[in-house]
């Protein structure tokens, strides 16, 4: 028999093939299995249920119930005119897949509530048959999975009745909550109800969190190791430019020791207030270790002049003379004379030269330095 030859049976928008020398009953293409409900499966999930218990028994179907939702939404309510018609859908396909009568009791969305009953549910059947009720557990967790698409949230299902105990639906009320299957076991393991396989399972989970954990203090040891580097990194550039910064200042400001006795401080550029302060403490230092008597201000480097500037020369040559240093300017060109009679400045308290030279042969001089007097200088 080939392929063409196999029976098929379209019912409810769902394809039903038995590919007899394939031994394959198929369901829109998928295979399923046909077992008895009152023996074989009672019996199957019977023996399950011993090896892990009730709560885990539960847990483990309604999980199972939760995750195949996203293939029947995909199926059955994406393409219908509305949520509600899709799910009237799927409840249509379930008598056919042997899943009992589903029917949708209510969408309330202003509540955020959905509610469904089952009548002949093959869980509650073959509970039944055997004497017990577990509860019909992957179908909650199958209508806990629509709810959460439908209202963007967790949701948990609540069975309220049970046809294995002789009520005629099996029936669920939806809402959403912070239970979650994985809650739920840890909250067994919590209450030292564990088996072997929560026991296991938790080891798995711990081994994982050591392993994210030390992953994430190598990442951070490796940041931290990174940042040393870059911190040290800048603390080199940082003393560069601190060294940079000193020599610059001694360039900018240069103490000259012309004569025993003779400092000159050649004056280039512009004179701010830092720069005056840097001269001054620079001359004052000076004036200290040498003992000197005499400072000259060369300003042959200066091209122009302004109150401001000057003023801050005049700070730098009292400060001198209150360490007994008399001080004295050289190099004034002409248009910098101009400018400062211009400016009105008092300069009376300073002597002026003309040049460098003719100031050191004055500091020399007032000295009665022996070069002077045997016709040196």
């Amino acid at each position: 028999m080939n392929h063409r030859e196999n029976p098929t049976y379209l019912r409810n928008g769902l394809d039903f093939e038995w590919d007899v020398d394939e031994g394959l009953f198929l369901i829109m293409g998928n295979p399923i299995m046909c077992m008895w409900t009152e023996t074989t499966m009672a019996y199957f999930m019977s023996g399950l249920h011993k090896m892990v218990g009730t709560d885990r028994f539960n847990l483990a179907l309604y999980g199972a119930g939760e995750d195949t939702t996203a293939d029947e939404w995909e199926r059955f309510v994406t393409p219908a005119a509305n949520v509600e018609d899709g799910l009237r859908a799927v409840c249509a396909a379930a008598p056919h897949l042997g899943h009992g009568q589903w029917e949708l009791v209510s969408l309330n969305r202003e509540k955020r509530e959905l509610r469904f009953r089952v009548k002949n549910s093959w869980e509650g059947l073959y509970q039944k048959a055997i004497g017990v009720c577990w509860g019909t557990s992957s179908l909650a967790g199958r209508f806990a999975g629509y709810a959460a698409r439908i209202f963007g949230e967790n949701c948990w299902a609540e069975q309220t009745s049970f046809i294995a105990r002789g009520d005629e639906w099996d029936t669920f009320v939806v809402r959403p909550s912070d239970r979650t299957v994985d809650g739920q076991l840890e909250a067994l393991i919590t209450a030292d109800k564990a088996s072997r396989a929560d026991l296991d399972l938790a080891v798995d989970r711990l081994k994982q969190e050591v392993h994210e954990r030390t992953q994430a203090e190598e990442r951070l040891q490796q940041e931290v190791h990174d940042r040393k580097v870059a911190e040290q990194a800048l603390l080199d550039k940082l003393e560069i430019i601190r060294r940079q910064e000193d020599s610059i200042r001694a360039m900018s400001t240069p103490i000259l020791q012309l004569w025993e006795g003779v400092l000159a401080l050649p004056v280039i550029g512009l004179v701010d207030n830092a720069r005056a302060n840097q001269m001054m403490e620079s001359l004052l230092e000076a004036i200290v270790k040498t003992q000197a008597r005499f400072t000259i201000l060369d300003l042959t480097g200066v091209d122009s002049m302004d109150t401001s500037a000057a003023d801050h020369l005049l700070k730098v040559v009292r400060a001198a003379r209150l360490l007994g240093t008399q001080c004295v300017i050289s190099g004034i060109s002409p248009d910098m004379a101009q400018t400062i009679v211009g400016l009105e400045l008092d300069l009376a308290e300073l002597s002026s030269f003309s040049t460098l030279e003719s100031a050191l042969r004055y500091a020399l001089r007032t000295q009665q330095h022996p070069l002077v007097q045997d016709g040196a200088y």
